[in-house]
């Protein structure tokens, strides 16, 4: 007589919790990136898949299995991944989906509100902490720079977006982008910049860096940004805010502040127009969030984060230039397969009625925009 299931899964659970408890290497009782690089290297896992950046794929991955967001990946978080599993999903069970690929403008404003309304009362207390006075300070420009984009916006209102990161360089975008924001007139006196920049100083940096210093430490996106930015506004003094971690404790050394645009997409049932969604986007009315950015994939069941994958749309979907449209549907397929196994183990009513936004940004969503344009200029000249 074959054993009950539940009995087998605790058997799984404890076969995993002993080899998991090996892959800790330096036993603290969590799971880091080079413990993670060691087994998934081990098992031939670099060897099987296309990577377009591995080092900030697993940086992505530990983040999305934090779901508890206490700044650690214990080993009771990494089993619930990996037993996730897709194959109780039936074909029959279908999701409504809805995918779009969230315009660099609509993700700026989310991230904007996210910042300055959703989490104001953290933010001020952060800035406070590391010296920069009020949250609210008029004189202040953040610049939110990503690998591929970069997002400005000031307490004024100020919601800008520009294809240039710290791995994607379009010097002349940046330039005209700076410019656009000096014309807006306001005497910043503060340029402070934070997100992935902030992976470039190290944990002996104090919480904040001057730009011009790292520019000279470093030299490629740091000195990119430093010319620019010193150009466009001499006066400014211009510091980047430090994301690295303490080695030790596998935290953030500084908190960090808080304005991912999904703290939006989250809202979005609750949302009006001042959410920054698009119309379209509103009248679905979701009740799963699917950010979709560059490596992985992030699903949220109101408000609340329930799962990270995988999924590198950098590698699978752009190729050469350009946006590969017809392999979209089966990556989308893949990603309600692990929605549905997710619901599932949340335990959720029908999971099978439930609506999905899947809200794709990155390299994908920059050739997708490209793409845009460069048919209504043709549409212009018939």
């Amino acid at each position: 007589m074959s054993k009950p299931l539940a009995s087998s899964l605790l058997e799984v659970r404890h076969t995993l919790h002993q080899v998991l408890i090996r892959v800790d290497a330096n036993g603290d009782g969590f799971i880091d990136k080079d413990e993670l690089f060691f087994v998934l290297d081990r098992v031939g896992t670099f060897k099987k898949a296309r990577w377009s950046n591995l080092h900030e794929t697993l940086d992505k991955l530990l983040a999305g299995l934090d779901t508890n967001c206490d700044g650690f990946v214990d080993i009771q978080e990494f089993l619930d991944w990996v037993l996730l599993d897709k194959s109780q999903v039936h074909p029959s069970q279908t999701l409504q989906t809805k995918h779009v690929f969230l315009s660099a403008e609509d993700e700026a404003r989310m991230e904007r509100i996210a910042l300055f309304d959703l989490e104001a009362e953290e933010n001020h207390d952060i800035l406070t902490q590391a010296g920069l006075g009020d949250l609210t300070d008029p004189k202040r420009l953040l610049l939110s720079v990503g690998s591929s984009s970069t997002q400005a916006y000031d307490a004024l209102g100020l919601s800008l977006s520009v294809p240039t990161g710290t791995k994607v360089a379009n010097d002349a975008s940046f330039r005209e982008f700076c410019k656009i924001i000096k014309h807006v007139g306001v005497p910043y006196e503060q340029i402070l910049l934070i997100n992935s920049i902030g992976y470039l100083l190290e944990p002996c940096d104090p919480v904040l860096v001057g730009l011009g210093e790292l520019a000279r430490r470093i030299g490629g996106a740091a000195r990119r940004f430093h010319e620019a930015l010193a150009e466009a506004f001499p006066e400014a003094q211009t510091r980047v805010y430090n994301r690295a971690k303490d080695p030790q404790t596998k935290r953030y050394k500084f908190p960090q502040l808080l304005n991912d645009f999904s703290l939006s997409l989250t809202k979005v049932s609750r949302a009006s127009e001042g959410c920054g969604l698009p119309p379209g986007v509103l009248d679905f009315q979701p009740d799963v969030i699917v950010d979709w950015g560059g490596t992985s994939y992030k699903v949220f069941l109101n408000g609340k984060r329930i799962g990270t994958e995988v999924m590198d749309a950098n590698a699978y979907l752009c190729e050469g230039g350009f946006l590969r449209r017809e392999r979209l549907p089966e990556a989308i397929r893949e990603i309600e397969a692990s929605v549905l196994a997710l619901l599932q183990r949340e335990e959720v009513d029908s999971p099978a009625n439930k609506k999905v936004l899947i809200a794709q940004t990155g390299k994908a969503r920059e050739l997708a925009m490209h793409e845009e344009r460069m048919c209504k200029k043709l549409s212009c000249t018939d």
